[in-house]
């Protein structure tokens, strides 16, 4: 019988704005000890609310942190440049010495394609197909 693996979110959220260093190097120490096997973020481009990027939170929890797994839910390719994507995942992944995890999905109905120069197929306004 497998062990039952419990997670965390990383904090991309901070209700005044401003983000904390020593909270967020307490609270994955904490996490650890707790034995917490892995922490999560998530992506969204756009928000009312400040909001950390998935890449760079998980990097600092990277940086704050000795086992534990480190992963985004799903970043949404179709709106990122596949190769920074890739580089930046591979160096998250050499930084945090190979504890990552990832989900990568091309999103959904209500993702906001226009916002960034594509449609819901992902092409872009300077794709060789253009755009539909």
């Amino acid at each position: 019988m497998r062990a039952v693996k419990f997670a965390i979110a990383i904090p991309q959220f901070f209700a005044d704005g401003e983000f904390d260093p020593a909270a967020y190097r307490s609270y994955f120490a904490r996490a650890e000890e707790l034995g917490f096997d892995s922490a999560w973020a998530q992506e969204n481009m756009l928000g009312a609310a400040p909001q950390l990027s998935p890449l760079e939170a998980m990097t600092y929890a990277a940086a704050c942190t000795e086992r534990m797994r480190l992963g985004c839910v799903v970043f949404v390719s179709t709106l990122h440049s596949p190769v920074h994507l890739a580089k930046s995942l591979a160096s998250l992944d050499q930084l945090s010495r190979g504890r990552i995890d990832v989900g990568v999905g091309t999103g959904g109905k209500m993702r906001p394609f226009a916002g960034f120069g594509g449609t819901r197929t992902g092409t872009s306004r300077g794709s060789p197909r253009g755009s539909r």
